[in-house]
């Protein structure tokens, strides 16, 4: 039996791991050992550990990496290294074969520069892929000191193979997201907007900080703000991650009248995406996800800058005009909505955690692996 480590920080992570370890546990080959971090212990995020434990998931261990509350890149910094050394003592008692990595996410990061160091072979997934700020360096890093790579597309899978990864050793198994959001059972739209207090037309709104732009977060969340309350569309804004600049940006959606929720568990989140008429952000949920349902997206800024994206995405900047312009097209272009309806998901179709099951059933995690080598 292979033992497989994993560690979830936030609701980003969990519900792309959730598919995967759903299917850990019906496998008599392989187990596993969760560890829980991150905001999943704040409470001012929804304790989102309690969704994990709903959810019927063992958890092997959990460790605080948040542990001061300034809101800085130094602070973000300070945080990584909590995470690394304190997740090299959860390796040390899990002695797993195989640790399973993924994203663009410090928890993960943490974990995949340790196993690397302690001679654990690491899988990483959705390597390859090109995003705006601070997280774009931390994904390409992570596929430097992973071992094997779950890529979403064949245009990450090439880049990761021009950055000198093995080919062998690179797959192309979509993003297992599109798995999540697929198996969860639908809700009417009726039940949902009564819940939420939505109208029959409704966007939902997801917007991070930018670490590159941190000075600039409370500008760019008004533009947003004001460009929906301008455009009388009826909102749900879901609170921002804490990365450095997000106090900015709750403190500006506290302020407005649009109503507003600190978390949402995955089952509100899809159903809400589902129903909706548009996501507007810039949450890589508006790149991976929503093609899946046809819904149209306003990606706003640089966070997802040259990612790619299906046809269902219009990008504006930091800019109302830009913003309200966008939301006009997302609810009267036929042009535009007849293409979302046409769109196909570039990030697979939801066979990506069967295919990554596969793989680490059968992938070779002998010590002859360890060393890498750059191919160039």
């Amino acid at each position: 039996m292979r033992k497989i480590f994993l560690v979830t920080e936030r609701r980003a992570d969990y519900s792309r791991f959730k598919p995967i370890l759903e299917l850990v546990q019906m496998e008599p080959e392989l187990d596993y050992d969760l560890v829980v971090t991150g905001i999943h212990l704040k409470k001012e995020h929804g304790m989102t550990i309690n969704e994990i434990i709903n959810d019927g998931f063992k958890i092997f261990s959990t460790f605080e990496m948040f542990e001061e509350t300034e809101d800085t890149g130094a602070a973000m910094v300070r945080s990584l290294a909590t995470a690394t050394q304190k997740i090299t003592y959860e390796l040390e008692k899990s002695k797993p074969d195989l640790i399973l990595s993924g994203f663009d996410i410090a928890a993960n990061f943490a974990v995949t520069i340790a196993g690397a160091h302690m001679n654990i072979p690491v899988a990483h997934i959705q390597g390859g892929e090109v995003s705006g700020t601070i997280d774009e360096s931390i994904r390409h890093a992570m596929s430097k000191f992973a071992h094997y790579h779950f890529a979403a597309n064949d245009d990450a899978c090439q880049r990761l193979i021009k950055m000198g990864e093995e080919p062998k050793r690179v797959f192309n198994v979509g993003c297992p997201s599109i798995d999540a959001i697929k198996k969860v059972v639908k809700i009417s739209k009726k039940e949902i907007i009564e819940k939420y207090n939505l109208n029959d037309s409704y966007a939902l709104i997801l917007q991070h900080p930018v670490t590159s732009e941190i000075n600039d977060s409370e500008f760019q969340i008004n533009e947003t703000l004001d460009a929906v309350l301008e455009s009388g569309v009826s909102a749900l804004i879901i609170c921002p991650n804490n990365d450095a600049g997000h106090s900015s940006i709750v403190k500006k959606i506290k302020e407005t009248n649009i109503q507003y929720v600190a978390t949402l568990s995955l089952v509100d989140y899809v159903n809400l995406l589902r129903h909706s008429s548009m996501l507007i952000g810039n949450s890589s949920s508006g790149i991976h996800e929503t093609a899946t349902f046809k819904i149209p997206t306003i990606n706003i800024g640089s966070r997802q800058s040259g990612r790619l994206r299906a046809e269902n995405v219009i990008d504006a900047g930091y800019n109302k005009e830009e913003i309200k312009k966008a939301i006009e097209a997302c609810l009267t272009s036929h042009s535009f909505l007849e293409g979302c309806e046409k769109c196909i998901n570039p990030y697979g179709s939801g066979d990506s955690a069967q295919k990554i099951i596969q793989l680490l059933k059968t992938i070779d995690i002998s010590k002859r692996i360890i060393q890498k080598r750059i191919l160039y």
